[in-house]
């Protein structure tokens, strides 16, 4: 029944039961009015004193309660559906499994508020103050908090599905074990904020503030946190697989055993942050700075990590392979115990890193610095080196068997006891190294020289010497015998300063010459594998040019077009020129196989000129790939922009609570 109670004052009176549906409350004074129960559907309490009334159990949907105070209230198990309580007060009021779906709080008070297991589902509480609010067990699923105050509030187990917290501020809130699966917090205030267990799939927090936030144990799959802030927040065995992390700030935070696979962390600030035991897998970690970050046991297979800053990161016992460090700065880098199986470390700066005991085999350092470098007792054999640089590293013990080393220089390097047999060193410089008791049998190293080089006890039987230079050089004790290219001018020299010679009849002499030259054959093949594969990376390369070009056009930034247009020409025309190149190689590899023991011997010079071109081959082929990655990184146009971007997703989300199904 509809009645008309305006300003009258209605203190304590007892209206439970009644229907009382549009009735009019406007201005009434109801301080401890009794509506257990009550019809009040369509009513209107505007500016109304409402402060300790009892609405357990009262029916309010489509009621108006606009700027009310109802401080104390208690709207347990009651029905406010689609009702306007905008710019109410409702500090310590009682909402224990109320129904406020679709209702309108803006810039509504609920100080202390309870709203335990309330529905809540589709409600606008635009800018209202929820401030040590109690929303534990509730659901929220679509509703609307944007620029809403939480601070200190309780949202544990709640739903929030979809929720939209835009520039909400959640300070020091709990939101332990709750759902926000989708749910939209751009440049929302975290915080401090306990978000321990918490189901947030795909949701956005582009610019959120979640420095010292606890995300220990998160399901964070598919979640945008580009541009956010997490510094020393914790994240220790959170699921992150997917995540966009693009220029994240992480600086101190904990990742420890957190699951981060295929997720993408572009440029992300890692300063001091502790990986430890973290799965990177196939992650994007391009141009992050990793300095002082500990990432002890991580597991890094396949990851990008190409022009990150690692500057003295700890990554003992790291599981690297297959991972590409393209042109990262590791200087002062712990990777002892590290495996790191077909890593590209291409132009990387290891200067003073420490690699012992690692496992590098077919690993790519072509054109790396180790300079000052630890590599005790590390296994690289099969792996690239070429024109690196040890100067002063330690490599005791190392194995480098069948490595490629040609171009590189280890000016002052320890090599005590370094296995290099087999390997390629065209052009490689030991001056004033130290190689007591290396292995350098059955070893390419024309053009290398050995000034001043210390080379007591060390194995060069059956190597191939061709134009070395050994001015100054300590041998004494070393052994040669069987080499190919050594003038009599210089086995004089290396006799008169304690070398020794074998003195075996020339035929048996030249057995180990043959199995050299076969060597060098299949370091052909090995090579020639190399520069297909060089070719193929480069090849793809182009794509993502070309990728690049139509953002470009897109973005009517037609100034650099013309240039990446020009490099995919380029490109195209190496590619085509190295496949040529490579049928040629091929050919003439099969042609040397084919020879008699004594013409193998004769064709030496001709597998010296193959292992050249290839070389330079392969040599042009890096050097464009990482311009290549250089003009990709310059426009800033990753793939990872244009596969994932949930900030355009964030105009997907439907606030209307009709769209949201009623299950109540």
């Amino acid at each position: 029944m509809c009645e008309n109670y305006e300003r009258r004052s209605l203190r304590g009176q007892d209206f439970s039961g009644l229907d009382l549906t549009r009735s009019n409350f406007q201005n009434c004074d109801l301080t401890g009015a009794n509506f257990t129960g009550t019809a009040l559907i369509g009513a209107d309490f505007s500016g109304a004193i409402l402060r300790v009334t009892n609405f357990q159990g009262a029916n309010l949907s489509h009621a108006r309660m606009i700027r009310v105070d109802c401080c104390f209230a208690d709207f347990s198990q009651a029905t406010l559906r689609h009702a306007n309580l905008c710019e109410s007060n409702f500090s310590h009021a009682q909402f224990q499994e109320a129904n406020l779906g679709g209702s309108a709080l803006c810039e509504t008070t609920f100080y202390q508020a309870i709203l335990s297991d309330a529905w809540i589902r589709g409600a606008n509480f635009f800018q209202a103050d929820l401030r040590h609010a109690v929303f534990i067990g509730a659901d929220l699923k679509g509703a609307k908090l944007e620029g809403a105050d939480l601070t200190r509030s309780n949202f544990a187990e709640a739903t929030l599905e979809r929720v939209n917290l835009s520039f909400a501020c959640l300070e020091s809130a709990t939101l332990r074990s709750a759902n926000l699966q989708n749910a939209y917090l751009r440049e929302a205030n975290l915080k401090g904020t306990d978000l321990r267990d918490a189901r947030m799939y795909e949701a956005n927090f582009r610019r959120a503030l979640l420095d010292e936030a606890n995300l220990a144990c998160a399901f964070l799959a598919g979640a945008d946190f580009k541009n956010a802030r997490l510094s020393r927040a914790n994240l220790t065995s959170a699921e992150l697989q997917g995540a966009y992390l693009k220029l994240a700030n992480l600086q101190e935070a904990i990742l420890d055993r957190a699951n981060l696979r295929r997720a993408k962390l572009y440029g992300a600030n890692l300063y001091r942050a502790s990986l430890i035991g973290t799965i990177l897998e196939n992650a994007n970690l391009c141009f992050v700075q990793l300095s002082r970050a500990k990432l002890h046991e991580a597991i890094l297979e396949g990851a990008e990590l190409e022009g990150a800053d690692g500057f003295k990161v700890e990554m003992a016992g790291a599981c690297l392979s297959r991972a590409n460090l393209n042109t990262a700065k590791l200087w002062g880098a712990d990777l002892t115990d590290t495996v790191m199986r077909g890593a590209d470390f291409s132009n990387a700066n290891l200067s003073r890193a420490d690699l012992s005991r690692s496992m590098m085999r077919g690993a790519n350092f072509t054109g790396a610095t180790l300079n000052g470098a630890k590599l005790v007792a590390a296994i690289a054999t099969r792996s690239s080196l070429n024109d690196s640089t040890f100067h002063e590293a330690d490599l005791t013990e190392i194995k480098l068997n069948r490595a490629y080393l040609s171009g590189a220089s280890f000016e002052n390097a320890i090599l005590t006891n370094a296995q290099l047999s087999g390997a390629a060193m065209l052009r490689t410089h030991f001056k004033d190294a130290s190689l007591r008791g290396a292995r350098l049998n059955r070893t390419y190293l024309s053009y290398s020289d050995f000034t001043a080089a210390m080379l007591n006890n060390a194995n060069l039987l059956a190597s191939t010497l061709v134009g070395v230079t050994w001015q100054s050089a300590i041998v004494q004790q070393a052994r040669f015998g069987g080499n190919q290219g050594l003038s009599n001018s210089q086995r004089r020299f290396l006799e008169q300063h304690g070398a020794s010679f074998r003195t075996e009849p020339v035929d048996r002499a030249l057995l180990p010459t043959i199995e050299v030259l076969d060597g060098l054959q299949s370091d052909l093949s090995d090579r020639l594998s190399d520069l297909d594969d060089a070719c193929e990376k480069l090849r793809k390369t182009v794509t993502k040019l070309k990728i690049s070009c139509e953002m470009l056009t897109r973005q009517g930034r037609f100034d650099r077009l013309n240039g990446i247009q020009k490099q995919i020409e380029r490109i195209e025309q190496v590619c085509d020129r190295a496949a040529a190149d490579s049928e040629t190689y091929q050919s003439k590899i099969f042609a040397l196989t084919e020879l008699e023991i004594d013409q193998k011997i004769d064709q030496s010079d001709i597998i010296i000129e193959l292992l050249d071109g290839i070389q330079a081959n392969n040599l042009q082929l890096h050097q464009l790939t990482r311009e290549a990655f250089e003009q990709i990184r310059r426009n800033n146009l990753g793939d990872e922009d244009s596969i994932i971007d949930l900030e355009e997703r964030s105009n997907e989300i439907d606030l209307n609570v009709d769209s949201i199904q009623d299950n109540d």
